[in-house]
C-alpha cells in the first residue's frame, strides 16, 4: 500500500473525509491510501491543492509537494516527523493564521519606458554603432527591471508580513508570493482595485504557504518528502 502525503499539521487538526493522520506525539502527517501502482494525474494535482486549502481552514499546514509518497506509516513518521519535531512545531506556530497569496503584475511597457525617459533622459538618447546599441539595450532592460521591482514594492508595501519574488513570466509580467493574514486578504483585493490603468494584476489566494516554509523535511529517501 502506497500513501499519498499532503502536509504536516498538529495532531488534533480536523481532517476531511477520506484522509487520515499518521501521528507522532503532537504532530501528524495527513495522508490517504493510494493503492499500488497508481499513476498520478493532473486531476490528482488539483485534488492535492484542494486538500491543502481545505486543511488550512482549520489551522496551519506545512504543505508537502504533490507526488510525495511513502510506503507505510512507520516510514512516514521516521522520514517526515522524527528528524526535527521541534522545528516543525515552530514552523506551525509561525504560520498560524497566515496564508500565501500570489500576485502577478504586468506593467504597460510604453508607460514604463516613458517613466524611465523622464527620470533618465540620457538613457534613451540615440547612439551609433552596433556595440553601443547593444549596450544601450542592455542598460534599458536592466533599468526596466529595476523600475518594476521598485514600483511593485511600492504597490505591495504593507500588504504582507513577508514577500518573495517569484520571477518573470513569458508575458513580461512579474510574480510575487505574499505571506498574509487569512482575515486580511481583502486588503489585497482593495489594493489591486486601486492600481492605475497602466498595471494589470492577477491574484490567486488563499494558497498553502509553499514559499514561506522555513523548514522542509528532506530525508535521504526515494519517497519524495519535502
Amino acid at each position: 500500500m502506497t500513501l499519498a502525503l499532503y502536509g504536516i499539521v498538529r495532531a488534533d487538526h480536523p481532517l476531511p473525509a477520506g484522509l487520515r493522520a499518521v501521528v507522532l506525539a503532537d504532530l501528524a502527517v495527513v495522508v490517504s491510501d493510494l493503492g499500488s501502482g497508481v499513476e498520478l494525474t493532473a486531476e490528482d494535482a488539483r485534488s492535492h491543492l484542494d486538500v491543502l486549502c481545505a486543511l488550512m481552514a482549520d489551522g496551519p499546514v506545512l504543505p508537502l509537494r504533490f507526488g510525495s509518497v511513502g510506503p507505510d506509516d512507520d516510514s512516514v513518521r521516521d522520514n517526515a516527523l522524527r528528524p526535527d519535531p521541534e522545528g516543525l512545531r515552530l514552523a506551525l506556530d509561525r504560520l498560524t493564521g497566515l496564508v500565501e497569496a500570489r500576485v502577478h503584475l504586468t506593467f504597460d511597457e510604453t508607460a514604463v519606458l516613458a517613466a524611465l525617459a523622464d527620470a533618465r533622459p540620457t538613457l534613451t538618447r540615440p547612439v551609433t554603432g552596433f556595440e553601443a546599441t547593444i549596450e544601450q539595450g542592455r542598460q534599458i532592460a536592466d533599468q526596466v527591471r529595476a523600475w518594476i521591482d521598485q514600483r511593485a514594492g511600492e504597490l505591495l508595501a504593507g500588504l504582507a508580513t513577508e514577500t518573495v519574488a517569484l520571477g518573470e513570466s513569458d508575458d513580461g509580467g512579474r510574480s510575487w508570493a505574499l505571506l498574509v493574514r487569512a482575515n486580511q486578504l481583502d486588503r489585497i483585493t482593495t489594493a489591486v482595485e486601486a492600481l492605475p490603468d497602466t498595471v494589470t494584476a492577477r491574484v490567486l489566494a488563499p494558497l498553502p504557504p509553499y514559499n514561506f516554509l522555513s523548514l522542509r523535511p528532506k530525508p535521504a529517501s526515494r519517497w519524495g518528502f519535502g
